[in-house]
């Protein structure tokens, strides 16, 4: 008798939490109907809408709203296509080089170039960031290669206690307020297990902000077909740039590798190759025409040799500080 008294009990105790729980979510759904039209209401009043179109919101958060490319707006090969000159490292600011900072593209962006190259790095949490590499200890206080900061802490401070330094988050943000503007990146790493954290991180950026439409102003570059083919597997980034300078088979400087190389990238679709102007060979101009790519020198600060290259058939030249007027 005790035990079926007890067993009454428990029974009672279960079914009362079960009403509860029902009555909780109820509650729940019925504040959630009836919030939902004041929200709406109050965002109307402002001229928004609380909620994208389903067809608008990204898979990962689905109150962004994904962009759409502006109508007219140029690819990355079509901005190329005009261009003989690109910003090493975003461009020179004051006689500096490779700062990777705002104030250099604003600089170079005022003198009428539109094609830059980021260098890009990881920080200690995971984001992405311009920064040509870890080792000037002076640019920045207390950030260096023994003491890679977090984002939050890079941005804070300023480079050469002056310019101003940017994530790829503020990269996106700039490539949307300059829709004339093409980059290429440089992103160092050659072993998978750091690009694919790095190339995640990119596209989280462009995702949280509804912007991944920009990859197709985004030239990505590569050092080798097998960078390629997993970069394939984590997004289908529609522009690809092959440099030989971390090659895993090293460039000979040869007629008959570079031929193979520009073989290779007119079957992978692949736009162009960049090397070193100390490889330079007149005949090399003629070899990519022969595939249909283009081929790109860096870094080349003079403009009479500049010209040079230019003249002899090769398609731009990356430059610390030049601009169009200085080849024009």
């Amino acid at each position: 008798m005790a035990k079926k008294k007890r067993y009454l009990l428990v029974t009672a105790a279960l079914l009362a939490v079960i009403s509860l729980s029902i009555g909780s979510l109820c509650g729940a759904r019925a504040w959630t109907a009836s919030e939902k039209p004041q929200r709406q209401a109050e965002a109307g009043a402002g001229g928004g809408t609380t909620e994208a179109p389903a067809e608008a919101q990204t898979a990962e958060n689905p109150e962004v709203r994904e962009k759409e490319k502006p109508e007219g707006e140029l690819s990355a090969p079509e901005i190329l296509s005009g261009v003989q000159v690109i910003a090493h490292g975003m461009g020179t600011v004051d006689g500096l080089a490779t700062l990777n900072c705002l104030e250099g593209f604003q600089q170079q962006y005022a003198a009428g170039v539109r094609v830059f190259e980021a260098d890009l790095r990881l920080t200690r949490d995971g984001k992405v960031v311009l920064r040509h590499d870890w080792w000037h200890y002076e640019w920045q206080d207390g950030i260096n290669w023994a003491n890679i900061p977090t984002r939050e802490k890079f941005l804070s401070e300023k480079i050469l206690k002056k310019y101003t330094p940017l994530s790829f988050r503020d990269l996106l943000l700039l490539m949307e307020q300059y829709p004339d503007i093409c980059i290429i990146t440089d992103t160092k790493f050659t072993e998978s297990d750091a690009f694919f954290l790095q190339f995640d991180a990119m596209l989280a950026d462009a995702r949280e902000l509804g912007l991944t439409y920009l990859f197709d102003r985004i030239v990505i570059q590569v050092y080798s077909g097998n960078m390629r083919t997993a970069l394939n597997n984590i997004y289908p980034f529609p522009h690809y740039i092959y440099t030989l300078y971390q090659d895993e088979t090293p460039f000979t400087g040869t007629k008959e590798d570079l031929e193979k190389k520009a073989a290779y990238c007119a079957e992978r679709g692949i736009g162009g190759i960049t090397m070193s102007s100390a490889w330079w060979n007149p005949a090399f101009p003629g070899i990519a025409k022969k595939y249909g790519i283009q081929l790109y020198l860096y870094t080349v600060n003079d403009a009479a040799q500049a010209r040079q290259y230019l003249d002899a058939g090769c398609s731009g030249v990356y430059s610390d500080s030049l601009t169009p007027s200085d080849l024009s």
